[in-house]
């Protein structure tokens, strides 16, 4: 899923909800935030995250 060191990521948007609750930008900003912060986090579903109003 992940390569060990990502130095930049491309600007696509393909947007994605993370098993951290947040919505990442594509998959590489989600890999990016993986390194950050040494969690574990994975692709719960394609598109954003369900935000309560």
């Amino acid at each position: 899923l992940c390569l060990s060191e990502i130095l930049a990521c491309p600007m696509n948007f393909a947007p994605l909800c993370g098993s951290d609750g947040n919505t990442y930008a594509n998959e590489c900003a989600m890999c990016v935030q993986r390194q950050v912060t040494k969690m574990d986090i994975l692709i719960v579903k394609d598109g954003q995250c369900h935000q309560d109003d």
